[in-house]
């Protein structure tokens, strides 16, 4: 039985960090991409997506740099969002921006 529970332990962790490290998105975190971005797509995430995100990228600092930037405050809220909902982006360049709003 203590045999059982032991690989079971390994297992539960092994999973964990594969988890934690296994982000759903392409997070290249590339704030510097928002300083001169004009437009981005916004998508919607859930709860568990939102956690993912959270690790790949600091909200807080993602959602000041969103507000420093006019242009681009302004596309998230025509696209029905608040910049307090922004969680996560994926960003390779200016012009290849996109948000994840929770």
């Amino acid at each position: 039985m203590r045999t059982i529970k032991t690989f079971a332990l390994a297992a539960l962790l092994a999973t964990s960090a594969g988890a934690v490290m296994a982000s759903p998105f392409d997070a290249n975190a590339s704030i510097q991409a928002l300083d001169n971005a004009r437009y981005a797509t916004v998508l919607t995430v859930n709860p568990a997506e939102a956690r993912s995100l959270a690790i790949d990228v600091d909200t807080a600092s993602l959602q000041q740099k969103i507000k420093n930037n006019p242009a681009l405050a302004r596309t998230v809220q025509d696209q029905g969002f608040q910049i307090d909902q922004i969680v996560g982006l994926d960003a390779r360049n200016s012009t290849d921006v996109t948000l994840y709003a929770l």
